[in-house]
């Protein structure tokens, strides 16, 4: 693989720069390799031909993220409690669903039987 040229990881570098500071002039902002390619004014496949530039900014991207806190999990058995009170829930709508189809249809087939008595006045 051919490496970039001093003046193309200069731009890159400049663009992680951007990104890393929030001043991003032509993205979102997030540290993405497709961001730091259209920031620094390259190609995609050219940002992926400079593999320092790009293990820099997955260490930023890295380093920005928030560790998840304790507070923020849900204890194991307490989801699998909601996964099951979801799921019955489910089944209970669809039973409720399927009664309603076949009373439905009881009703049709009972009505469909009955037929008004001609009366020859």
């Amino acid at each position: 693989m051919k490496p970039v040229s001093t003046p193309t990881e200069m731009a890159l570098r400049a663009a992680l720069a951007r990104l890393a500071e929030g001043r991003a002039a032509l993205t979102d902002g997030r540290l993405t390799a497709a961001n730091l390619a259209w920031e620094a004014g390259v190609s995609r496949a050219t940002a992926n031909r400079a593999p320092v530039v790009l293990a820099e900014m997955r260490d930023l991207a890295e380093a920005r993220k928030d560790p998840p806190r304790a507070t923020d999990r849900i204890p194991l058995e307490e989801a699998r409690k909601r996964r099951d009170a979801d799921h019955l829930h489910a089944q209970h709508l669809q039973v409720r669903a399927l009664l309603g189809w076949a009373d439905s249809r009881r009703q049709i087939a009972t009505t469909a039987n009955i037929h008004p008595l001609r009366r020859d006045d």
